[in-house]
């Protein structure tokens, strides 16, 4: 139910953090995984992992990535849209630069990897599509007005294409982690631990391989009844509301 032998994915965003746990993590099931990233840095897998460098808030290399991804793996199973970047700022102080940025990154550039995988994920059996959000896309923190609405604009793409796919036989859910502990998330974790914060039921932040794991499901035969869902992985922060805050 979870073999993935010789399934063909590309993981986005896959040099650190959630993503270089997703690409490891399905390699180790067998795939053969194309890491993307702009260092090309690829994770310690057992199993294959191969190196395919892009800058996906360059328009440029994300019209590119698939076609490349493609020649390496002969065909596409599986498209793991992970790559993204918050940036925070008061609403009050938004300007256009900023928002055009956060959307073309974390909104176009997954849809429009999305439409060009979508003749290769309909010639494989069984394709899945997986959408790495947030738990700002239902809960957006301060300041992350512009970073909250890509990740729900991102869980609409999701549903749409559920719909618009089915014929085709391809699958796409979304995963909403909360706070996990990856370089990105450093300075927050930090801050957290200073002042003894409590922020979701779980008492800690989350691990990339557990965010891993359940990417890992969906991708799997054990997922194929997930589809058009969105998948919230937060440790309770969302049912932990602001009147329940403990400091431990």
């Amino acid at each position: 139910m979870f073999d993935l032998t010789g399934r063909r994915a590309v993981v986005t965003g896959a040099s650190t953090g959630i993503g270089a746990a997703i690409a490891a993590r399905l390699a180790g099931a067998g795939a053969v995984v194309v890491a993307v990233s702009r260092s090309g840095q690829v994770p310690e897998a057992e199993g294959s992992v191969r190196p395919l460098v892009a800058d996906l808030s360059d328009p440029g290399d994300v019209d590119g990535l698939i076609d490349e991804a493609v020649v390496q793996l002969g065909g596409l199973d599986i498209l793991v849209n992970n790559a993204g970047r918050a940036a925070w700022a008061p609403i009050g102080d938004l300007d256009r630069g900023h928002f055009d940025s956060l959307i073309g990154l974390n909104l176009w550039a997954p849809l429009r990897l999305c439409q060009l995988a979508h003749p290769h994920l309909a010639a494989a059996e069984d394709a899945a599509v997986v959408m790495i959000g947030s738990v700002d896309a239902v809960r957006p923190s301060v300041g992350a007005a512009v970073y909250g609405a890509t990740k729900a604009g991102l869980g609409a793409v999701a549903v749409a294409l559920a719909k618009e796919w089915r014929a085709d036989g391809i699958r796409v859910t979304q995963v909403d982690p909360g706070l996990v502990d990856t370089p990105m998330a450093a300075e927050i974790l930090h801050e957290l631990a200073s002042a003894g914060a409590s922020v979701n039921i779980a008492g800690r932040a989350g691990k990339p391989d557990e965010i891993a794991a359940l990417v890992h499901y969906l991708v799997a035969p054990a997922g194929r009844f997930a589809n058009g869902a969105s998948f919230r992985l937060d440790g309770g922060a969302v049912a932990l509301g602001p009147f329940d805050m403990t400091e431990r």
